[in-house]
């Protein structure tokens, strides 16, 4: 009984103690980028890329995957398909906030990246 009671109020303070909230991190995606022609300024590809749940480096690979997905459907014959899987995420595409710009939000457990995709026009 003596110890039951401590135990007890450890428990209620934990179910009462808000979860920790995981935090957004705003990462670099410069490596990311390409310029529309050899020497220009790297106007088209990753940016605003932002990490919850997780390091710059897992948003990096994350973007990554979907950009080398998406590429490769631009190469391709036939329709553009917007990747729905990369890199072991679920990507949903947001509303756009620009012209010839693709937002997205992938999930994977509790991280979830998002970043927005420039491409060129011609």
């Amino acid at each position: 009984m003596r110890f039951l009671l401590p135990a007890l109020a450890i428990l209620a303070v934990l179910a009462v103690a808000p979860a920790a909230e995981a935090k957004t991190r705003s990462c670099a995606s410069a490596d990311l980028r390409y310029p529309f022609e050899p020497g220009g300024p790297k106007t088209f590809g990753v940016f605003k890329l932002k990490v919850t749940g997780a390091s710059c480096m897992t948003g990096h690979h994350a973007a990554h995957a979907w950009m080398a997905k998406f590429e490769a459907s631009l190469r391709g014959e036939g329709e553009l398909e917007v990747p729905k899987t990369a890199g072991g995420f679920r990507w949903k595409e947001l509303a756009p906030n620009a012209a010839q710009t693709y937002r997205l939000r992938g999930t994977k457990s509790k991280t979830t990246v998002t970043f927005d995709y420039v491409v060129p026009n011609g």
